[in-house]
């Protein structure tokens, strides 16, 4: 594919908006405010195309503040259909955060909800350099585009033509172990992602996703969202994740929902919700939830616990997967066959995805059934570079051109990959072994009084490193000291796996999407 697109009216010609045009008079988006087509979508799209004008293009930076609305996929669009690249913050972000994404992406205009608008007044008048805010709803509103195939509102100049290897998105990384890194795609590696899922998990038009998932991260822009719009399906948009309004939504309104996804957190949240149900009403959640055609778990490990139990709750065999905001999704299990996802499992490479694993002494180990790795990645979805870090990005890759993922991985003899953790936080090294936290937490979550649980490395003279647990207890439950918790331990995990500490806590540190902070974690002890 060129890197220079023809044109496509008066918006680039890019895959997106390509794709778009072929579904127009299909609804993209429902949110509380109504349906939209992909006609007005275009059409929205042009309207902030003319508003930024010709200052954001060659893949300039725009962020943007606003609630899962329609707003947010118009006002997305324009930044893309305008030359630039998006830099999504969410609300949940404190001050200082906001103020280091819209510094260090170099951002110098922000598109903000008017709800949203106070603290980052307060965070602009502290910087710097000069940045330009605009009312998102002064771009998109009632009657701003006719909802015709076709419509075009925009009275401007046309926009600069837009490079598939321009800038379109910044991803901040969580920051868990370290200082958040902006991790950018361009036109071409969002492509090459989507056009992978859509392959792999068998996206049609005839898809309706309920979207539940933050729009700043890869899994609720990339994944998520982009991915029901790339196939001409709808995104219904919820305002946030409240598990009882999702099976509200999924029991008593209409029955065209085909896809959910969401992080293990929202999972834990629904079966929670379902289980208070009256006997009645949770059948008909279950008929509710059998329905659907898929339901994706991702960001973080599931716990096989729940797998068991969305599983008896709903019907539905969970689909694991494994992706990064560097590589998009790498591996998933299979779309089209439930039986043979099994818990933990993260499937097989992703169409025109290569993958290898690395051992320590840097000999490749994929072809090894269950000898663990450090997994590489190397396609056409890859990240161009993390903003202004040179050096770090060319120290993730390898001499051959691999992304080092950091992430311990093992292959099965039947293909299927397995995520053992970070290698800088999920591999305890005790007593000459290394431990994957992952497995030893899937372990833990077994026991009848532990709710959720987080396994970390200490240091220690004895064992080099000594497993510890923090652990969250069940309503109800008496203490559990680590006196009582070994025994049941012996019976189900190697004695080297078995927690040589053990702290009660209320609630576990995670990031916006649910993931552990470990090094919070070690701080508990």
């Amino acid at each position: 594919m060129a890197a220079r697109l023809a044109r496509l009216g008066r918006l680039p010609a890019l895959p997106m908006f390509r794709a778009a045009q072929t579904h127009q008079r299909r609804v993209a988006v429902v949110d509380g405010a109504g349906s939209h087509t992909y006609a007005q979508l275009l059409a929205d799209a042009q309207r902030v195309r003319a508003a930024l004008g010709r200052s954001v293009g060659g893949g300039a930076s725009v962020a943007m503040l606003m609630p899962s609305t329609y707003e947010y996929v118009a006002v997305q669009w324009g930044i893309w259909a305008a030359g630039g690249a998006v830099v999504p913050l969410s609300p949940a972000h404190p001050e200082r955060e906001l103020e280091f994404f819209i510094a260090d992406s170099a951002a110098r205009h922000v598109i903000c909800h008017p709800s949203l608008s106070a603290p980052l007044r307060r965070v602009l008048e502290r910087m710097a350099a000069p940045v330009r805010l605009l009312p998102s709803d002064e771009l998109v509103g009632p009657g701003s585009a006719a909802d015709a195939p076709g419509t075009a509102v925009d009275d401007g100049p046309d926009s600069p033509p837009v490079g598939l290897d321009q800038n379109a998105l910044f991803i901040y990384t969580s920051g868990t172990t370290g200082r958040p890194k902006g991790v950018v795609h361009t036109h071409a590696t969002l492509a090459a992602q989507l056009a992978a899922l859509h392959e792999a998990w068998r996206w049609s038009p005839a898809d309706r996703l309920l979207h539940v998932l933050p729009l700043h991260h890869v899994h609720g822009i990339v994944v998520a969202l982009a991915g029901a719009l790339w196939a001409g399906a709808t995104a219904e948009l919820l305002p946030r994740f409240d598990a009882a309004q999702v099976l509200a939504r999924l029991v008593d309104g209409p029955q065209d929902v085909s896809l959910l996804m969401g992080v293990p957190t929202m999972y834990a949240r629904l079966l929670q919700a379902i289980g208070a149900l009256p006997d009645a009403r949770r059948r008909r959640a279950r008929d509710a939830l059998a329905r659907l055609r898929l339901t994706v778990s991702g960001s973080a490990a599931l716990p096989a616990a729940v797998f068991r139990a969305w599983h008896a709750a709903t019907g539905q065999t969970m689909l694991e997967r494994y992706g990064m905001s560097e590589t998009g999704m790498v591996l998933s299990n299979d779309a089209a066959d439930p039986a043979a996802r099994v818990p933990g499992a993260v499937g097989r490479p992703l169409p025109a995805v290569d993958v290898r694993l690395v051992d320590d002494a840097g000999a490749d180990v994929t072809a090894r059934p269950d000898v663990p790795g450090v997994l590489h990645v190397r396609g056409p979805a890859v990240f161009r570079e993390y903003y202004g870090l040179p050096d770090k990005t060319a120290s993730e890759f390898t001499p051959d051109g691999w992304f080092v993922t950091g992430d311990v991985a093992a292959r099965d003899a039947a293909g299927v990959y397995r995520i053992m953790g970070r290698l800088s936080t999920d591999i305890v090294k005790s007593g000459g072994f290394k431990l994957s936290a992952l497995e030893i937490e899937r372990d833990l979550l077994e026991h009848p009084d532990i709710a959720d649980v987080a396994v970390v490395g200490l240091p220690s003279d004895e064992w080099g490193e000594a497993v510890a647990a923090a652990v969250v207890l069940r309503p109800g439950a008496a203490p559990l000291p680590l006196a009582d918790l070994k025994p049941w331990c012996r019976e189900r995990m190697a004695h080297y796996k078995i927690p040589k500490a053990l702290v009660a806590v209320d609630a576990l540190p995670r990031n916006l999407m649910g993931k552990l902070d470990k090094k919070a974690v070690k701080c508990l002890f």
